[in-house]
């Protein structure tokens, strides 16, 4: 009979901690899914350089793709430094709220940081030209940079 109620009073206390821990992780998904702020810097460069790359269709990059590469390379630069948590970018942030944020930097509309992103991918396509601005007869570049402006969107603190 001792038996059978200590098994009773084990598996009661192993049924709640179960449950407990179920619910623990229901509540708090964010626990398990908390990103670092070098995986946010990677995951808004790869938003961004697939939304301007549509021809790659997300396939991951391989070896022989220097010129994506160096594309992707440039834009996460551009963007690592904009990338802040979301206590700092936000306001009305709830307390132990956590995340990643893109904001601009250097007193920089957001306007003129999107400019500058397209100006990353734009340059880093044409190397030859950087650091010229595309003159105003070249419809064909002017058509290019402003494909790539028109992707280029992050919604920042949820708006």
């Amino acid at each position: 009979m001792l038996i059978k109620l200590l098994s009773i009073k084990l598996v009661s206390r192993f049924s709640m901690v179960c449950a407990l821990a179920i619910a623990l992780l229901l509540i708090s998904p964010n626990l398990a899914k908390a990103e670092s702020r070098e995986q946010a810097v990677d995951r808004l460069t790869d938003f961004l350089f697939y939304k301007v790359n549509p021809q790659l269709n997300n396939r991951k990059l391989q070896t022989g793709d220097r010129e994506y590469i160096r594309q992707w390379q440039k834009l996460r630069e551009a963007i690592d430094p904009r990338v802040k948590s979301v206590q700092e970018v936000c306001t009305g942030v709830t307390p132990g709220e956590t995340g990643w944020e893109f904001t601009t930097i250097n007193g920089q509309t957001y306007e003129q940081t999107y400019d500058l992103l397209a100006d990353t991918i734009f340059y880093s396509r044409h190397p030859q030209r950087t650091g010229q601005p595309i003159p105003k007869d070249d419809k064909i570049s002017i058509s290019e940079w402003s494909a790539i402006r028109y992707y280029m969107y992050i919604s920042n603190c949820g708006i």
